[in-house]
């Protein structure tokens, strides 16, 4: 049965190449909402052998679309059944999206088909072969300068050995990729210098290796991703990357086997586009090893003249894709992080893998979270398809928090506001015949009506500006702005930034913003000009923010002075390679709480001891310090605990111990140590993580979080230090900046912008008030409360004359909220959560 199913699918492949796709068709591209689709969910039981096609297709039918990995790039396989199934699936329902899920980065060398060179890929930097080798199959000895430049046990699972190109040297010493080899790493032999290896990988044949006169370089990779894959080699898309015996790079290599994927005779032809995964902007490098993107031996992080080539190369790809698959086709990329590619006027839009971001399920950065996907709502290429992909980790360890449905409601409302279709990983709690159900808000709850509330009738409002400015006008603003290296000027109703020294970003405050409560929304209008070297169309990040006590000692935007420390050795600068780890996250979940932190590592890799990280701070008098410490969710099963340790000193003075405590527990901590002895000092405090009592490393993943100085016996009156980001492009765009955790009467506003380049502020207005946005629809109402407290609103404040009653949900989802009944006067909205109404007559 299911090889009748595949071979009917494939004919109908043929069928379908010959019209193409008509995105005008699609119903998920109307302007009627909620938009929403299914994610790879898709993908994973169309590859499941015991899942039926007709089983499936009822499943994935009950929204306006699927997306899933249909060619083998990542995952072994995944072409076999998917391909056919999702075409299938095209031909039985035209009018749903079916769309690639693609990795925008790499790929497994497995699944080239001789369709890239040598010189495509990237490399670290590498070193000389250093004894003729012989052009032999099977096991040989590589004998090389560098040993160390090389990596056994690495890769996810840390069960993989690197991947490694060969090549010889031209006449001036540079690799010449045209004459190469790629080999698999065996083991290395660190004090004869020399590498084993297995010859003639991937479809390669073996070549003879001159001394001094060949080369050796790790491929940068990543993953696997899944225990049955490999290691996937990263695409080199710098501007500098080498050319094959054609002309091209390898940009125009991938652009050319896409388009044959998608052509006539592709096994995408039914397709109506793709979203790349990750899809980064740069890649730096650390320690010794970084990429060689010029493929001169040396390493240069894609950087040449202060331009990011990789950055700039992304998007000169993104642009001949578009070329190559027309305007028929989307194309997205994943989009939420500042890392993420720069396409705007090439793409359609931007996946938000986790909204705003992946660890966040807190909803810190809600408002840099409406930005970005605002943005891209009036940056992208039409028509524009912008989407949410719901799903949330915990901490980085790979675990689903457990978060009230209110939360859920929240990040759904915010893709509303923005224009974003909705899929999920995420899914609600499973009703019976339902193997994924559907989140209730997606389709009218019981009723099941997709696209329910039909057309906006207006954009998204924010109920704070509804309040008085407590600003004053630009001119008063501009006289009151202050930035190191930054002219700043009236002009012709706007406020002209310029940076007075090259290289640099522009970074200003505006102090003393009056405040009332814990709510302030700040919205804010700018402009600015394009960074040279990069297209006209890309635009440049910005932040803003409340800026940080000098007090507070976690602070994102400046890295602490780190270390590590093998027992027995000597204290040195990070190397990667140890397995020590000093890293900033905004949120870090612990036992079911989020706090900013940096996590830790003690090394591993190398040997085990201690990491640490360093400030500098001047004390006040009766001063104390306070933070929290906490653990990973393994730790307390596999660990033997992580022996936190503070230590301070004035100046080189030895150290003095002033805390140690060894823990493990998945829960934080609170602590307080009297610094009194150094007040009115400034000190060097140093944080120490340990790999504990008996020398095991194992899970240390040890968190140091909300770590600041204090007072003793006064209250601590803080403002939380957060910022949110933006982009700033040619045309004025109206960013909103929502600070809810205010303690102070006043805070100082910190912007920074990305460039020198002039930027016009149009417009800045700071409102005290709870951030509720609502957004009206022909048949319904959503309203959010994205404040840390309960609000109650009269429904006419909103909807003059609208009435509304709740949806009907479903058994195993929120009933409470969603119960059916009528909405009354006012409406009641708990902290950080999403209301979906429907509208009704009376």
């Amino acid at each position: 049965m299911v090889r009748r199913v595949f071979l009917a699918s494939w004919a109908v492949v043929a069928a379908w190449g010959l019209a193409g796709p008509r995105l005008e068709e699609l119903d998920i591209l109307r302007d009627e909402w909620p938009r929403a689709f299914f994610f790879r969910v898709a993908e994973g039981m169309s590859a499941n052998p015991r899942v039926s096609y007709e089983n499936w297709d009822a499943q994935m039918s009950r929204l306006q679309g699927i997306m899933g990995k249909c060619l083998d790039e990542e995952l072994p396989g995944r072409s076999t059944r998917n391909a056919p199934n999702f075409t299938q699936f095209k031909a039985a329902h035209p009018n749903e999206a079916v769309l690639l899920h693609y990795n925008g980065n790499s790929r497994d060398p497995r699944d080239i088909r001789g369709a890239f060179f040598a010189g495509h890929w990237l490399y670290f930097n590498g070193t000389t072969i250093t004894a003729d080798v012989p052009a032999v199959e099977g096991e040989c000895e590589l004998p090389v300068a560098d040993p160390t430049l090389f990596r056994l046990n690495m890769g996810r699972y840390q069960d993989k050995n690197e991947d490694i190109g060969l090549c010889l040297l031209d006449a001036e010493g540079r690799p010449d990729w045209s004459k190469s080899e790629q080999v698999e790493l065996l083991g290395i032999d660190l004090e004869r210098k020399v590498l084993r290896v297995r010859r003639a990988g991937f479809g390669t044949s073996p070549l003879a290796l001159p001394a001094g006169k060949a080369y050796a370089a790790a491929h940068m990779t990543e993953g696997p991703w899944g225990k049955r894959s490999n290691l996937l080699w990263f695409y080199n898309f710098s501007t500098r990357c080498p050319k094959d015996a054609q002309g091209r790079q390898c940009a125009d290599a991938l652009v050319a086997d896409l388009g044959h994927e998608f052509g006539p005779d592709g096994r995408l032809a039914a397709f109506d586009g793709l979203e790349f995964d990750v899809l980064s902007f740069q890649h730096l490098g650390k320690g010794r090893r970084g990429p060689d993107m010029d493929a001169d031996g040396r390493m240069d992080g894609g950087e040449f003249g202060g331009i990011n080539t990789y950055g700039v190369g992304v998007y000169q790809f993104l642009a001949k894709l578009r070329q190559e698959l027309g305007e028929d086709r989307l194309i997205m990329a994943d989009g939420h992080g500042p890392n993420h590619q720069r396409g705007f006027g090439v793409l359609n839009g931007i996946e938000s893998e986790g909204w705003p971001t992946l660890n966040d399920f807190a909803v810190e950065d809600w408002s840099g979270g409406l930005n970005r996907h605002a943005y891209w709502d009036l940056a992208a290429r039409p028509p524009v398809f912008n989407y949410v992909n719901h799903k949330f980790i915990d901490g980085g360890e790979g675990i689903t928090p457990d978060i009230p449905f209110s939360r859920h409601r929240l990040v759904l409302a915010a893709a509303l506001f923005t224009n974003a279709a909705v899929c999920y990983s995420f899914p609600p709690p499973a009703e019976k015949g339902q193997p994924f159900p559907i989140w209730d808000e997606l389709w009218q709850g019981t009723d099941h009506r997709v696209a329910w509330l039909g057309k906006p009738l207006g954009s998204a409002q924010h109920l704070a500006t509804r309040e008085p400015n407590r600003l004053p006008d630009l001119a008063g603003i501009a006289a009151r702005l202050n930035g190191q290296e930054v002219e700043i000027a009236p002009e012709a109703g706007a406020i002209r930034l310029r940076g007075a020294e090259a290289d640099g970003n522009l970074v200003f405050t505006l102090p003393g913003v009056p405040c009332a409560g814990p709510d302030l929304l700040v919205t804010l209008t700018l402009r600015g000009q394009s960074r040279p070297g990069y297209p006209e169309a890309m635009p440049r990040l910005a932040w803003c923010g409340i800026g940080r006590s000098p007090w507070s000692l976690i602070r994102p935007e400046t890295p602490p002075a780190s270390g590590f420390c093998l027992r027995g050795g000597e204290e040195r600068e990070m190397d990667p390679e140890s397995g020590a780890s000093v890293s900033y996250f905004r949120q870090r979940g612990v036992g079911g709480e989020a706090r900013e932190s940096y996590l830790c590592h003690p090394p591993w890799k190398q040997g085990v001891g201690y990491t640490f990280w360093e400030r500098d701070v001047d004390l006040p008098q009766r001063a104390v310090l306070r933070f929290a410490m906490g653990m990973g969710p393994l730790s307390p099963e596999r660990s033997d605990g992580v022996v936190f340790r503070v230590l301070v000193r004035v100046g080189e003075t030895p150290w003095q111990e002033v805390f140690s405590e060894n823990y493990k527990a998945f829960a934080w901590a609170d602590r307080e140590v009297d610094l009194a002895t150094w007040a009115g000092q400034r000190v060097t405090l140093r944080f120490v993580t340990d790999c504990g009592p008996r020398d095991n490393a194992t899970t240390d993943h040890s968190a140091w979080a909300d770590v600041r100085v204090a007072q003793a016996g006064e209250p601590e009156r803080r403002s939380k230090p957060i910022r949110h980001m933006t982009w700033v492009g040619r045309d004025a765009f109206t960013s909103t900046f929502a600070f809810r955790e205010v303690a102070t009467p006043t805070v100082d506003l910190e912007f920074e912008i990305e460039g020198d380049q002039d930027v016009w502020i149009e417009g800045l207005s700071a409102h005290t008030g709870a951030e509720v946005v609502w957004r009206e629809y022909e048949h319904g109402l959503v309203v959010a409360n994205a404040s840390y407290h309960p609000v109650q609103i009269p429904l006419a404040s909103l909807v003059p004359g609208g009435h509304f009653r709740w949806l009907q949900g479903s058994p195993t989802q929120d009933t409470t909220a969603n119960n059916g009944q009528p909405v009354g006067d006012t409406l009641d909205l708990g902290e950080r959560d999403g209301l979906f109404l429907l509208r009704t007559t009376e």
